[in-house]
């Protein structure tokens, strides 16, 4: 029956993240879970039950991503949900380490390091931005609380681990009054220490939102939202993809737009290639003052053959190219096929090409004579990735995403609530372009000023600056997490170095 707690802790998180959003359910989420660890005779068992908690909460919050390989990979329902268990079996390996660390420590140390489970759980979300294959920190506690912008204030010093240390503190907290409440003392300081930090979240939460949302925002930006489908014939994606956009764009007003965005979509039109289709988009290039930025698939020669790029293109108020960046970090076995002598026998989801390249440079390029940068996609789920953009100069965040592989899932929901971290975690504008919806523009403080809706065509307008202060996270990027890890490992070397000096003494003493 004690396994009851942790498939209580997976539910309860189903229902904490994007689409459901009730954020304010996850502060007792981890709860059930966090009592288990406590209960746990081993350090197996401890494993076991973060594993079926993560299991139960991703399995619910990914579902979405059997459809895609159906629809889209061409593989069968036979082999996708195999798969799709496979991968959730992995992700939910990373709680259930920090689980299992917990009550080993706890047991070679003393109860007192059972108030790390905090600093290890982050530590093993940062984990999972690394790998498997490069990383998928999709479902992060901290991200329960996209909607609540009082407490995700915090992550311009921290980014978006500082944001679920403290929903896990406060977990921990509860369990620790309830298990010692014997001795008020030694019982309640853990949660006096959980009502500082939520208190001074919040406090900075209010100071931040006074100070970012109202930084002045003169420019304006149109996101052009096409709808287009892979699944439409070929000779109506074509048709939709050359002319829709212009006949979107003839929709707004002369001269109330600065910059305009087209989406990660469907190509079936090449920039480079095609000259007809290069001149439509320098035309309207030639129609804002900030120029264009546009999605297409880009190709370099190579030794072994031709490379392929999934791109960015900035063009500028007379249509000339200022730039192109190529996405970085490709989603595997969507955009490329990770260890491919491993995994010879599959096949990348994309249409239009086999496989992409990764890019190889972080590109800053200009607007007019403001840098800005480019996140394709996926990217946006990277917090490091966005920090050094910014780092490197960039004052505006631009994601291009075709978040039409979802379907009508929770997943265009949670992608938008994982991009309005970087907005925070930065201090930057972030303009949200998707073929399909959800387009938004986001500001410093994670207000989206506008959104349009899902699987409709639409143009989203709104104000945008270009802000050149950079926050404690961009500066520093994760410290806060290998601070934790820091810790973890000096107090288990001390818990360890402690336990050996106990039974030297005790050898001695017999």
């Amino acid at each position: 029956m004690p396994f009851l707690l942790p498939v209580l802790t997976g539910f309860l998180l189903a229902v904490s993240f994007p689409r459901a959003g009730l954020g304010f359910v996850a502060w007792f989420a981890y709860i059930p879970l966090i009592s288990f660890v406590c209960i746990a005779a081993t350090s197996v068992r401890a494993f076991l039950g973060g594993f079926i908690a993560g299991s139960i909460a991703l399995f619910a919050l990914l579902v979405w991503i059997p459809e895609v390989l159906v629809r889209y990979g061409g593989l069968s329902p036979a082999v996708a949900w195999p798969a799709y268990v496979l991968l959730v079996s992995v992700l939910a390996c990373y709680p259930a380490i920090a689980c299992a660390l917990t009550k080993y420590l706890t047991r070679r140390g003393g109860a007192v390091f059972f108030l790390l489970f905090p600093a290890f759980w982050v530590v093993l979300e940062y984990a999972q931005s690394l790998s498997p294959f490069g990383g998928l920190p999709w479902i992060l506690a901290g991200y329960s609380q996209s909607e609540y912008l009082g407490i995700i204030q915090i992550a311009d010093i921290t980014g978006i681990f500082g944001v679920s240390f403290v929903i896990l503190w406060a977990g921990t907290a509860v369990v620790w009054l309830v298990k010692h409440r014997g001795n008020k003392k030694r019982a309640c300081a853990p949660l006096l220490v959980a009502i500082l930090l939520i208190s001074a979240c919040l406090a900075y939460g209010r100071i931040s939102l006074r100070r970012w949302e109202n930084v002045p925002a003169t420019f304006r930006a149109a996101m052009l939202q096409g709808n287009l489908s892979f699944d439409d014939p070929e000779h109506v994606l074509a048709e939709k993809f050359r002319k829709g956009y212009v006949r979107m764009a003839d929709t707004l007003k002369p001269g109330d737009t600065d910059l305009l965005i087209l989406p990660e979509s469907p190509s079936p039109a090449s920039f480079q290639y095609e000259d007809s289709y290069r001149q439509v988009l320098e035309a309207l290039a030639r129609r804002y003052p900030l120029g264009l930025i546009f999605n297409n698939i880009r190709s370099s020669d190579a030794a072994d053959g031709s490379e392929y790029f999934n791109s960015a293109y900035f063009l500028d108020a007379k249509g000339h190219l200022t730039g192109v960046y190529d996405k970085i970090h490709l989603v595997p076995f969507g955009e490329y096929i990770p260890l491919p002598k491993l995994f010879s026998f599959a096949e990348t989801i994309t249409k239009d090409v086999g496989g992409f390249t990764p890019g190889r440079e972080l590109r800053v390029l200009k607007l007019g004579d403001h840098p800005a940068n480019a996140l394709i996609c996926f990217e946006a789920v990277f917090p490091d990735l966005a920090r050094r953009f910014v780092r490197k100069g960039s004052r505006l965040m631009v994601n291009l995403t075709n978040d039409g592989w979802y379907g009508n899932s929770d997943a265009p929901y949670q992608h938008l609530a994982i991009a309005r971290l970087r907005a925070v975690e930065n201090r930057r504008y972030l303009l949200r372009a998707t073929n399909s919806g959800i387009s938004a523009i986001v500001e410093p403080s994670g207000k989206i000023q506008m959104s349009t809706g899902l699987f409709r065509e639409a143009v989203g307008t709104g104000r945008f600056a270009f802000v050149e202060e950079m926050t404690l996270y961009t500066r520093y990027g994760d410290v806060f997490v290998f601070l934790c890890a820091i810790i973890s490992c000096a107090l288990w070397a001390f818990a360890e170095f402690h336990r050996a000096l106990i039974r030297d003494r005790r050898t001695l003493e017999d």
